[in-house]
């Protein structure tokens, strides 16, 4: 069974592209090819809306793992499609005002209640990739403005994991940095790569994803200061748990991740 949704907004210009169905969708040929693996691949797409050209991505699922098909289940109680998986944590997202890539459209290939491929469509992120606005602008910025992009990144880690959410790819690379006014202290970001993410997270969750992040921290950039200052702003107005045992832990699960991974380079 093949099924689409497509939220009002951008029916009729898919429409007016020529995609209507689920193979229409899933076999465009058109826009460029960002990333690509046996199971997934990315593709920037722009179609015109409204007289102006508009960016979206589209992720296209191919064979999903049996362990993918697992995870949806204990995530949401029940089987869903990966595309299906990244929409609903989206709006998750959203439910929470915690920024990320909008959904426009998603579609499944079911078989018997299983997955054999999917689509999911979201608007391109107003914004840069936060590692791109690092390497391009860190060495200009004042010491006082990094230490207000760290603290931001503390207190946006601390909002999604008071929403009970984790994010195991929580890497800085998979944040994008929005502009913000000349008034405005706190910087915006807005954080992508959703299939792994999960709610109703234990502890032991919600310090994985910090580790990944600290792990992601390229010494070229975060000095020790800097990346204490980003796990005090995480655990300031009265964190619940330990603040030590947060510490350790986030230490010791970084340093597993170095030696196991070859870091990001930025």
């Amino acid at each position: 069974m093949k099924k689409i949704h497509i939220t009002d907004e951008y029916r009729s210009m898919f429409e007016a592209a020529g995609l209507r169905s689920y193979k229409e969708f899933f076999k465009y040929s058109g826009g460029e090819l960002i990333n690509k693996n046996k199971k997934r691949d990315v593709t920037r797409l722009t179609f015109d809306h409204q007289g102006k050209p508009k960016h979206f991505f589209m992720k296209r699922f191919f064979y999903p793992h049996l362990k993918d098909m697992i995870f949806t289940f204990s995530n949401f109680g029940h089987i869903c499609s990966q595309a299906a998986c990244e929409w609903k944590n989206a709006e998750l997202l959203f439910e929470n005002e915690i920024g990320t890539y909008k959904p426009v459209c998603y579609g499944e290939n079911l078989s018997w209640g299983f997955e054999k491929s999917s689509f999911f469509m979201t608007e391109e992120i107003e914004g840069i990739c936060l590692t791109d606005f690092i390497s391009a602008n860190w060495g200009s910025l004042s010491q006082s403005e990094k230490e207000n992009i760290v603290i931001s990144i503390g207190k946006l880690c601390r909002k999604i994991h008071n929403a009970g959410i984790s994010m195991p790819d929580l890497y800085l690379w998979h944040f994008f940095i929005k502009e913000r006014s000349s008034d405005q202290k706190d910087y915006e970001f807005a954080v992508i790569d959703l299939h792994r993410m999960s709610k109703n997270a234990g502890k032991g969750a919600l310090y994985r994803s910090l580790a990944a992040l600290d792990f992601s921290l390229s010494p070229k950039y975060f000095d020790d200061y800097l990346r204490e200052l980003l796990l005090e702003s995480y655990m300031s107005d009265n964190y619940p748990y330990n603040r030590g045992e947060l510490l350790r832990n986030v230490a010791e699960r970084s340093a597993v991740l170095a030696a196991r991974r070859r870091r990001h380079v930025y």
